[in-house]
């Protein structure tokens, strides 16, 4: 951490020895006498430095900041106009004279800031060697003056506390060119709104005017470029310049000032009344009933449930539109038909099966209404007013089609080529599975080992003897006493099998009619313990060497090599479809709430429109309406994705955010419990977070304006403000939502949160408050225009002297003391504006 020093000047060099422009030089030496030790010193020549007649400015490069910035179109009107110089020491490096004698020593810079009304002066004209302004002399500040309104600006340590010890740091800074160490100069003239402006660099002396003009000395370079008074105009070189704007009337304190609280109910914010006689309009009225429709923001702590003027009616509402929900299920399964029912009858049921979306049935594959009143989906689906909020999120999706499958489809990448080469990997496991079944089907045991002896090295098997672990068929074979050498081999198969010219031989004579003897293979097999059932589906050797030959696992093998990902860990080949198409869906990251806030803000916040300007409201987030639209826009997009044949089995979570934060609101819609309450698995849960709607000119004039949101000490603001950042939701130039993320009502309550405004900084200020002289002078901070003493020219007069803060503050600076105190009573801290959260909420 570091802080902030103001320091009258900083000479450094030879100039910080010279007396004006003259430099007197000497020589010590030192001697030893008859053991004496003696130092004598011999005075030299003066020498002469180097004055403002002798140089034509200053290197541009040296501008850190100009304040207002260049181009600046709205500056506050309250501020001084200043520029800081990267070299700390420049405005006093060519100092021909000091500051009046009654002061404390001060160098007199040799350069100075003006400022002029854009209606006043023509912007410096090219010359050489320098631009060149005419200035009226009457719009100029006074020269003798200059003095206390140049100083040095320091960012040092904490740990350095004494002046001595800072000064010293200052000029060690100052000949390192540091960048904590800067100089500027201010012009002490008092900027009127809405008006453009000229600030300028330029010599003060008459010697540096003359020469940068090339003309003939008049003056020498102790005298003032220009009058203390007097008329007409003077030409003037510019070292440096740029031009800026003053806004309309309003400081951003009076602006925050005049934001005055209105709450939310009384504002007539977050609800509205819909008609809900008449749900159907092609059918007989319910009667005449009425209920509020809220949206995704309320005022805090308005959850009440969905009520109707006419609970008869409602009641009537929601047993229809459960039956009409539940129709389409009915219809998958239908129930037989009674006999001597008319066709009639029989399409009037078809039609009715057409009916509203259930919305949520297909991340739930609940095709009904649950009979649960708690379930998110029972109150989702059976109240109008969260109805409207998922048909809202579903006509986002309607209007935006065209735009959100785009993005989709650049978001599926290689997914579709993946769900190509699966199913051409399962088309071909299915032919190859009937061709197995056709040719390898019929073979036994002898001929499936004969088959499978080629690669019987990677062909594993575990069912050679109980006590034995898994090995290959090969070795299998080659170790087993039992099994004669060659029995696995083609030709030994074509000599012995069934109907060969070994077994017609070994038959001859008999009466043909005995069994065929067990082939050899077999019976080795046998002998040495293997299981050689060959029922259908017995777990012995042959079912295990069918396994080995499935074409589904060699397809779901060879489709793992060349289609990677995690998917796989999910899939076996003992499922029934292991190489289904990859099921999948595009993730958006934009927030829903900017969208509904710009399209439908009268249904984000009922009522928005009619709030006054400078107003201050304090709302909470309605989870149920969020969690509402949410759910009915991804039903409804992933039934697009569905009818656009994108991979997607329609169960995903496209829109997982509906407030601009960095993690999403909601998880996977699909793993949500059918019990739980609507708007419990948001991540607030079913408390909503805090949010402050604020409309007011302070917005249009100050777009940068941040809000905070700080825990009170002892019913006050702490030092350091380290609470929850505001996210902020620019509704138009003067409408912004300021949304804290993790603070509710509850804890606003128990740790007497604030909500404090602060203006926004671009760097050191300084200036003076707008608007009348307070009563009471607390510090220098409550110094305003109105009390101070302004000349003819808009300027700054030191002497007479405002008032001054009583009592004296300890370390309070003292009016044109010095350089520094005038930097530290005209250093503008950033203002702040407070709300207690509990008066916001009615405690």
């Amino acid at each position: 951490m570091s802080t902030r020093w103001f320091f009258s000047w900083a000479r450094i060099g030879a100039g910080a020895s010279a007396t004006g422009q003259a430099l007197r030089t000497s020589v010590r030496f030192g001697r030893d006498i008859e053991g004496r030790h003696e130092e004598p010193s011999v005075q030299g020549p003066e020498l002469a430095l180097v004055g403002p007649g002798d140089v034509l400015g200053f290197d541009r490069a040296t501008v850190l900041r100009e304040e207002p910035r260049a181009g600046t179109p709205d500056a506050p009107e309250n501020l001084l106009a200043g520029v800081e110089l990267a070299h700390a020491d420049l405005p006093w490096l060519l100092s021909p004279a000091m500051a009046p004698a009654h002061l404390p020593p001060t160098p007199q810079p040799w350069i100075t800031l003006i400022v002029l009304a854009d209606d006043e002066a023509a912007p410096p004209r090219p010359a050489h060697p320098l631009p060149v302004l005419t200035a009226p002399i009457a719009a100029l500040p006074r020269l003798p003056e200059r003095w206390a309104w140049a100083h040095v600006e320091a960012r040092l340590p904490d740990t350095v506390t004494e002046a001595e010890s800072a000064r010293r740091l200052v000029e060690q800074g100052a000949r390192d060119h540091s960048p904590g160490v800067v100089a500027r100069l201010l012009c002490p003239r008092r900027l009127a709104p809405d008006r453009g402006w000229i600030a300028a660099v330029v010599p003060a002396t008459a010697a540096g005017r003359d020469v940068g003009l090339r003309a003939a000395s008049v003056g020498a370079a102790t005298d003032d470029a220009w009058p203390v008074a007097g008329t007409g105009t003077v030409d003037l070189p510019v070292y440096h310049w740029w031009t800026f704007r003053t806004a309309k009337e309003g400081t951003f304190e009076a602006l925050a000032r005049r934001l005055e609280f209105r709450p939310a109910a009384e504002a007539g914010l977050g609800s509205r009344t819909l008609d809900v006689g008449r749900p159907w309009p092609a059918e007989p009225s319910l009667g005449p009933a009425t209920l509020a429709m809220d949206g995704a923001l309320r005022p805090p702590g308005t959850t009440v449930p969905e009520t109707w003027t006419d609970p008869a009616a409602q009641e009537r509402y929601r047993n229809l539109l459960a039956q009409r929900l539940n129709a389409p299920a009915g219809l998958r399964e239908p129930a037989p038909e009674p006999a001597g029912e008319p066709d009639g009858a029989i399409e009037d049921r078809r039609a009715a099966a057409v009916g509203p979306p259930l919305y949520g049935s297909h991340h739930t594959g609940e095709q009904t209404v649950p009979a649960a009143p708690d379930s998110w989906m029972a109150t989702l689906n059976l109240e109008v007013r969260r109805r409207v909020a998922a048909a809202l999120g579903a006509r986002y999706v309607q209007l935006e089609q065209e735009f959100l499958m785009a993005r989709a489809w650049e978001q599926a990448g290689e997914i579709r080529r993946a769900n190509r080469l699966l199913a051409t990997g399962e088309l071909a496991a299915a032919a190859a599975e009937r061709a197995k079944e056709k040719h390898l089907g019929p073979l036994g045991l002898a001929d499936l080992v004969t088959l499978l002896a080629p690669v019987g090295e990677r062909v594993t098997v575990s069912a050679v003897r109980p006590d034995a672990d898994a090995t290959t068929l090969a070795t299998m074979l080659a170790s087993a006493d039992e099994v004669p050498t060659g029995a696995a081999s083609t030709s030994f198969s074509r000599l012995t099998r069934a109907n060969g010219a070994l077994s017609r031989r070994a038959h001859r004579g008999t009466d043909g009619e005995s069994a065929p003897a067990e082939p050899v293979l077999v019976r080795s097999l046998r002998t040495m313990g293997a299981t050689v059932d060959e029922a259908p589906g017995s777990p012995g050797l042959p079912t295990e060497l069918r396994d080995r030959l499935s074409p589904t696992r060699l397809q779901v093998l060879r489709m793992a090599d060349r289609v990677p990902g995690d998917f796989w860990a999910q899939r076996t080949e003992d499922a029934s479809r292991p190489l289904r198409p990859i099921m999948t869906h595009p993730r958006f990251t934009v927030p829903i709430a900017t969208e509904l806030l710009s399209r439908w803000p009268e249904w984000a916040l009922p009522g928005i429109e009619s709030l006054p300007p400078d107003s201050v409201t304090l709302v909470e987030t309605n989870p149920e309406f969020i969690a509402a639209l949410l759910v009915g826009l991804n039903h409804e997009f992933n039934r697009e994705l569905l009818w656009r044949e994108f991979p997607t089995d329609q169960r995903g979570t496209p829109f997982a955010r509906f407030w601009p934060s960095d993690d999403a609101d909601v998880e996977e819609i699909a793993l949500w419990p059918t019990d739980a309450p609507l708007g419990s698995r948001l991540h607030t849960g079913r408390e909503g977070d805090l949010a402050l709607l604020v409309r007011g000119t302070l917005l249009s004039r100050f777009p940068g304006t941040s809000l905070v949101a700080v825990a009170g000490v002892d019913g006050r603001l702490p030092p350091a403000f380290d609470g929850v950042a505001a996210t902020p939701m620019v509704l138009d130039e003067s409408t912004v939502l300021y949304l804290f993320a993790g603070l509710d009502e509850e804890r606003a309550r128990t740790e007497d949160w604030f909500f404090v405004f602060r203006e926004p900084m671009q760097g050191t200020r300084f200036g003076f408050d707008t608007g009348p002289p307070p009563l009471a002078m607390e510090n220098w901070s409550d110094l305003t225009w109105e009390g101070l003493d302004v000349d003819v020219r808009g300027s700054v007069v030191l002497d007479p002297a405002p008032t001054a803060p009583s009592p004296a503050p300890d370390g309070s600076a003292v009016w044109a003391a010095d350089a520094a105190d005038m930097a530290r009573i005209a250093f503008q801290q950033p203002f702040q504006l407070a709300f207690r959260a509990s008066r916001l909420l009615g405690g």
